[in-house]
């Protein structure tokens, strides 16, 4: 059921603005001058917690109603508080209002994996909350712990799905190329032996 919410009790958080470049002040004039013209638009959704309420979706149409220093909004008023409302917003704008950029999908996506509890997650279900392809989670999930994913799917030949267990290298130590790694572990006896086969000059060495 659409209420009329006063504006002033709707919360202020950053963290729920899943615009990686926050409120367009583009975008606010153009919709406060469609709302001065009498253009009707769909009511934001809020979530209450008892206390106040935290927005969902619909920053930019609450940003333009407070430039008009109108009192209400028209909401649509969902049981929650901060957290509901974060999960909601996610996936908001993903098929309405101002399209998504990839920055804010990737920001949607951090929000997520952020979180103690949703970054346990799977790939597929924050893919599912966040409207992204799962592949996408997995990309933003290794840059943020370096870890390499464990699986990755795949389609068949038949068009079906399967997942492959990926083999993940053991870690670099800090400070240590690659080749120092391997060479750490090969005899100095190993390494005289393949000098010698390759036809090297082996000095400072005594059999």
């Amino acid at each position: 059921m659409t209420e009329a919410i006063l504006l002033s009790l709707i919360c202020h958080d950053r963290d729920l603005q899943m615009r990686e470049a926050g409120i367009d002040p583009a975008v606010v004039a153009d919709y406060a001058e469609a709302m001065n013209a009498g253009a009707e638009f769909p009511p934001v959704i809020l979530f209450s917690d008892g206390e106040g309420y935290w927005p969902g979706d619909g920053f930019h149409r609450i940003a333009a109603s407070r430039s008009l220093d109108r009192e209400t909004i028209n909401a649509d008023v969902r049981e929650g508080g901060k957290r509901e409302a974060m999960l909601f917003a996610v996936g908001a704008n993903a098929n309405h209002g101002l399209r998504r950029t990839s920055a804010d999908k990737r920001r949607s996506v951090l929000a997520m994996l952020r979180d103690p509890e949703w970054s346990k997650w799977s790939d597929r279900e924050i893919g599912k909350r966040c409207l992204v392809d799962h592949k996408t989670v997995a990309t933003v999930r290794s840059e943020l712990t370096g870890e390499i994913p464990t699986e990755r799917t795949y389609t068949t030949r038949h068009g079906s799905v399967a997942t492959m267990k990926v083999r993940q290298a053991e870690p670099a130590t800090t400070g240590r190329s690659v080749v120092e790694q391997m060479l750490s572990t090969v005899t100095t006896e190993a390494l005289i032996a393949e000098c010698r086969r390759r036809g090297l000059e082996v000095s400072g060495h005594e059999d």
